[in-house]
């Protein structure tokens, strides 16, 4: 009986042991094959990887040629001290850091970007205008009763991230009721007190207290700030240039910082995010106040209490960035890829379904790989073109073959029409994902579920077992 043939109304079906894996076992094979364009879309990934860290690479060293990204220390007080050593026979000496009582930055920045084969790199030149305003050193300093330290020998204290961005001397003056003394900068690395000129009595390792490998700093004289009964006002400016990132640490008890540029769309980071921010016009103004309390560090101390590292983890930064990163946008793209071939996939199963013409799984496969040639379109032409460009030409390209291809599967011009009106629809969607970045999510779990439901709406009279579509009952 399993093997008789089977008379309906509808005609002539074939029985059921020959009818058991025909559309539902096409179906299963289907979905299969699009898992299996998760493999060339690793490569895929592996590629956009591999450019992306070149891209960086570039960027690197393009950036440190001009100085890199500049993290910006503020004017400080630095004096030595020291202590006696465990031994009682000699003194152990370090450096004794204090903060101005309110210190101000107001820079200017002019961008710019540097080509390197093809790749961009943003960098910028920046004029920095420092004012700090300094009490007399602290009465009760936090130190051993039996420490002693030099305010004779104090310094004045500038910073930056690298001293080969540099473009002037750093210039300034200390401003007190009295007068004015003119202040002489120059590069250090250890205060002028190493192990060949520390001061006689003291251990030759003294501490830094600010910089080490990988900052640079630039100090004078200022025994003049210390000896003052009344404290006053230093002022000074400098220009320097850098690349990708622009920082101020919050060197004072209570500090404001001001950026201005002519980055269109700067990116504001840090520590703190600005208090007022205005971006308008391809310019930038952002303002930052930074209490002492939230600051959250002592205004005066030994080095290691007031480190780069505290300070830097708290800094006021903009970032020149570019807003259409070709690699960050493929890769976006491409995290959708086993979704929207499914979607391809599926498109051309509900053809196949109801025109009753074969499509061969090989011809599914080439389907596929003619989607991953899209992303390989896709990241050669954004790094030339821009990302925009580049997802115009590589769609309309891949979206005319793959919808010629289904006029020549489908010997008809109605499907070919068809599938060229669904797959424009498919990779505007990719567009959109790529466009809403907070709702892609939300966007692309809609699509697929109105996808999904629509093929099980077309596909609702098939017979799973064999057979084209039933049309639907007439109406009596």
């Amino acid at each position: 009986m399993s093997d008789a043939v089977v008379n309906t109304s509808a005609g002539v079906r074939a029985p059921p042991a020959k009818r058991g894996a025909d559309w539902g076992g096409k179906a299963l094979l289907v979905c299969a094959l699009a898992l299996l364009m998760a493999i060339p879309g690793v490569f895929v990934f592996a590629l956009i990887s591999e450019r992306a860290n070149r891209a960086e690479g570039v960027v690197r060293e393009v950036s440190a040629l001009q100085g890199g990204p500049q993290q910006v220390l503020g004017p400080v007080l630095v004096a030595p001290y020291t202590t006696p050593s465990p031994d009682g026979k000699t003194r152990e000496g370090g450096w004794y850091v204090v903060s101005p009582e309110q210190g101000s930055v107001n820079v200017k920045v002019r961008t710019s970007t540097l080509k390197r084969g093809i790749f961009d790199v943003p960098i910028y030149n920046a004029t920095a205008d420092f004012e700090a305003r300094f009490a007399p050193p602290p009465a009760a300093p936090n130190l051993p009763a039996d420490a002693q330290i030099a305010w004779n020998e104090a310094r004045l204290v500038v910073g930056f991230t690298d001293l080969r961005g540099a473009k002037t001397d750093m210039t300034g003056a200390f401003v007190e009721p009295s007068g004015k003394t003119v202040m002489t900068f120059a590069p250090t690395s250890n205060l002028g007190l190493g192990a060949s000129n520390a001061p006689p009595g003291v251990a030759r390792h003294m501490v830094q207290p600010v910089g080490g490998d990988g900052f640079g700093l630039v100090a004078a004289p200022a025994g003049m700030i210390s000896a003052s009964p009344t404290g006053g006002v230093f002022r000074g400016q400098v220009q320097f240039t850098g690349a990708q990132r622009l920082a101020v640490m919050p060197f004072a008890k209570s500090t404001t910082v001001s950026i201005a540029g002519d980055w269109a769309s700067p990116s504001f980071d840090g520590g703190f995010l600005p208090a007022a921010r205005k971006t308008d016009g391809g310019a930038f103004n952002a303002d930052w106040r930074v209490p002492f309390m939230a600051r959250g560090l002592s205004d005066h101390g030994v080095s290691n209490a007031l480190s780069l590292g505290a300070l830097g983890q708290k800094d006021l930064g903009v970032s020149f960035v570019r807003t259409n990163n070709p690699y960050q946008n493929v890769t976006r793209a491409l995290k959708y890829a086993v979704m929207f071939v499914g979607l391809v996939f599926l498109t051309f199963f509900v053809f196949e379904a109801l025109s009753g013409k074969r499509v061969h799984p090989a011809q599914y496969v080439l389907i596929g790989l003619a989607q991953m040639v899209f992303y390989l379109l896709l990241l050669s032409l954004s790094e030339y073109l821009g990302f925009d460009l580049a997802f115009a030409i590589a769609a309309v390209a891949t979206v005319g073959l793959i919808g010629l291809y289904a006029g020549w599967a489908f010997d008809s011009a109605a499907y070919r029409v068809r599938a060229l009106l669904i797959f424009s629809l498919v990779y505007g969607l990719i567009y959109l994902l790529m466009r809403l970045e907070d709702f892609a999510l939300l966007a692309g779990s809609i699509a697929s579920f109105i996808g999904l439901s629509t093929a099980m709406y077309l596909t609702r009279r098939i017979d799973w077992y064999g057979g084209r579509a039933e049309p639907a009952p007439a109406q009596a």
